[in-house]
């Protein structure tokens, strides 16, 4: 079951340290993280002195959705659900197929004939000829049958034939198969759901950091305005020389450059966003507290061999079983029982317009030219592809549940440790500010400190989007992101 390409790049992206869409949205701040705080920048025009708003999300037509909502619109309307669902359904036209072989067939058919010479069989002009050749007696005229009509100047014909299978090998081996390949085809169906879903959810939270990484860039634009402010007062008291003014608008400028890159990620993430849901839509701002209730089974309970995708490939396997028991009894006789009525407007020797016929039929196939023994070959060797994909299927699966429970870990315990140095940066920004204001301290540490509180605030954002994300992978890697949004709309704890 085919779906675009963005789905299976989500769905293979668990196993990473990052989700794909947030890597792609973090980029900038991971580049700017490897820099040294006192790195050389490049002097440009002196920045205004108002707020820039270019970081600032365009606003447009989309509306404004919680996680929840996004999540049961993709669920309903996403085009990618759509195509899986219709391929289900045409799975499930496969078993009213296999039911054809047991359900009757009837055929009528009409004609009408005009002929330019009449047919008859006249017995009498037969009987005076003989009679007249071989010198007989006169033969009694009331003992001569009239001409009989075989064919008249205008014939009209119809007839109506109903055929029965009474027992066919097609009827009574792949029916099963059928059946169990149409719900196999459901549950690869529900699967794309779940990965939409995923993907979904992926790209939100992505946005949702993107969004605390813009409001932690505004935050060190606002700084740098203020140190750019001081440092121009301080200039002009004598107090400072002019590097101090443009390190403080170097700041600025770069502030400034991320809000940019973040505000073109967003706009693209949105898109994507909107592509999956199926409509336009933005994320809301982020809530800790907000959300689905993502359920997680325990590890005891096996949730990998219940997901869609590892059921579905079982039932795969025993559908192509079917197929191979098919093959190995279709030399097996067809039984069918014909009735067909007939109707002549040339009433000929029976003299009757109307007749009917009722037969049994069976026959037996023989040898058909070595096609049955190639089916069995072939599906046998989709019955061992099938059995493989099964166990990989299984295999992934458990892989792809171990790698979220640990990313979960890892994911806590990294934003513990960010969260914590969000708060020291931010302390240490506020006592070198009073340093700086003291006399204590230079421009350059304070330059340093402003930098470090930035990058600490961005590493916590990611922390937190990278935490939410982790949470959904693992109720993916279970199969219980539907399961978790029926949940949460049922109001159950």
């Amino acid at each position: 079951m085919s779906l675009p390409m963005f789905i299976r790049i989500a769905a293979g992206s668990a196993r990473r340290p990052l989700s794909l869409v947030l890597l792609a949205a973090l980029s900038p701040l991971g580049a700017l993280a490897q820099a040294p705080a006192d790195a050389p920048r490049a002097l440009g025009p002196a920045p205004s002195a108002q707020p820039a708003t270019v970081g600032a999300p365009a606003p447009g037509t989309q509306r404004t959705v919680t996680l929840h909502e996004a999540l049961s619109l993709a669920a309903v309307q996403s085009p990618d659900v759509a195509a899986a669902r219709a391929q289900a359904a045409v799975a499930a036209a496969g078993v009213r197929r296999a039911w054809t072989a047991w359900q009757p067939e009837l055929t009528v058919g009409a004609q009408y004939v005009h002929s330019s010479a009449e047919a008859q069989l006249d017995l009498g002009s037969f009987v005076g000829l003989v009679a007249g050749v071989f010198q007989l007696l006169p033969v009694n005229p009331q003992l001569v049958p009239e001409p009989v009509v075989i064919t008249a100047r205008n014939s009209q014909y119809a007839s109506a034939q109903i055929s029965q299978p009474l027992f066919t090998p097609a009827g009574v081996f792949l029916l099963g198969p059928a059946k169990t390949g149409a719900e196999a085809a459901e549950l690869g169906a529900l699967e794309a759901r779940e990965q939409v879903l995923l993907a979904v959810a992926r790209t939100y939270l992505g946005l949702q950091g993107i969004q605390q990484l813009m409001d932690a860039a505004r935050e060190a634009e606002s700084v740098a305005l203020q140190r750019e402010g001081e440092a121009k007062a301080q200039l002009g008291a004598g107090m400072t020389v002019e590097a101090a003014l443009l390190r403080a608008q170097s700041e600025t400028a770069q502030a400034r450059v991320q809000l940019a890159q973040l505000s073109g990620q967003y706009a693209q993430l949105v898109a994507l966003l909107g592509a999956l849901v199926g409509e336009p839509v933005q994320p809301a701002p982020f809530e800790a507290t907000g959300g689905p209730q993502w359920l997680s089974p325990s590890e005891d309970q096996s949730p990998w061999e219940d997901t869609y995708a590892v059921r579905s490939a079982s039932l795969a396997v025993k559908a192509n079983e079917g197929k191979v028991t098919y093959d190995l009894f279709s030399w097996l006789p067809s039984v069918v029982a014909q009735a067909r009525g007939l109707y002549n407007s040339n009433s000929g020797f029976t003299g009757q317009n109307t007749t009917y016929e009722i037969s049994v039929a069976a026959s037996m196939p023989l040898y058909d030219r070595g096609q049955r023994y190639a089916a069995l070959a072939e599906d046998r060797a989709r019955l061992a592809q099938a059995k493989a994909q099964y166990e990989s299927a299984r295999a992934r699966a458990h892989a792809n549940w171990v790698a979220a429970r640990a990313n979960i870990q890892a994911a806590e315990a990294a934003l513990a440790q960010a969260e914590s140095q969000a708060q020291l940066a931010a302390r240490v920004q506020k006592q070198v500010a009073a340093a700086f204001r003291a006399g204590m301290s230079t421009s350059l540490e304070m330059s340093d400190a402003d930098t470090r509180r930035f990058l600490a605030a961005s590493s916590a954002a990611q922390a937190r989007a990278t935490l939410e994300i982790r949470r959904v992978e693992l109720a993916g890697a279970a199969g219980r992101i539907a399961a978790s949004l029926e949940q949460t709309q049922q109001g159950t704890p």
